[in-house]
């Protein structure tokens, strides 16, 4: 191997090295990058899961007070039905004794 061919290889190393050690802190700085993304992927995680707990809580509560007036309705029927059996029979054995 020649100087000449020496030198222009050395140059050629030189250069290469160049470029990787660009590449190299390119990729630390992508790097930084998506372990910030994936920390704030956490957080982000953590909030929808919290949220989802409070919105199964308002959820049962809803339902808890939609179902209040249907089961009051329920039970106002379920007294005028065994008032209107209760004065029948009040009736029928008036009428009877």
């Amino acid at each position: 191997m020649t100087n000449e061919e020496i030198i222009k290889s050395l140059a050629e190393n030189t250069q290469r090295s160049k470029s990787n050690t660009r590449r190299i802190d390119e990729l630390e700085r992508n790097t930084e990058i998506l372990n910030k993304m994936v920390s704030s992927l956490k957080v982000l995680a953590n909030n929808q899961h919290n949220m989802s707990l409070q919105i199964e809580k308002i959820d049962s509560k809803v339902t808890r007070l939609e179902e209040a007036p249907g089961k009051r309705w329920q039970a106002i029927v379920g007294y005028v039905i065994a008032s209107v059996c209760s004065a029948g029979a009040g009736v029928l054995f008036g009428f009877f004794c």
